[in-house]
């Protein structure tokens, strides 16, 4: 699900708000981007109360969520493959444990898929019930 800032937006910041982005998506604390971004905290703190700046944050936070995602979605399935390896031991300690962990991945995965079918609903009622108005 990515966010798209209209053009527009992003050309509203300045050179220095631009450079400072990165930093202010990778740094957990204001104080920390700034330092790393090499502004004072409070131009900062102005900055992240202006719509352009913010939206273009939230757009940049947004796709490395969603390249860490990929990354995640791409490891599972190496785990799979490894927990079935394990299920094939001649360790029954080990076949347990890897069958138990298999076990609870498909529920998790399972819990996960009828999580998003239900939001996926709930978003097209909405969108709906906008259309009706």
């Amino acid at each position: 699900m990515s966010h798209n800032v209209p053009p527009e937006r992003t050309i509203a910041l300045s050179p220095r708000q631009a450079a400072a982005l990165p930093y202010v998506a990778a740094e957990p604390t204001l104080t920390r981007a700034a330092e790393a971004a090499q502004v004072t905290r409070r131009t900062l703190a102005r900055w992240m109360n202006e719509p352009a700046f913010r939206a273009e944050l939230e757009r940049i936070r947004n796709n490395i969520a969603d390249f860490a995602y990929s990354e995640l979605e791409s490891l599972a399935l190496k785990a799979a493959y490894r927990i079935a390896q394990l299920m094939d031991s001649d360790d029954p300690n080990v076949v347990q444990r890897a069958s138990k962990t298999a076990l609870a991945m498909s529920m998790s995965v399972r819990e996960q898929r009828e999580t998003r079918r239900r939001m996926e609903a709930l978003e097209n009622a909405i969108t709906l019930m906008r259309q009706q108005r």
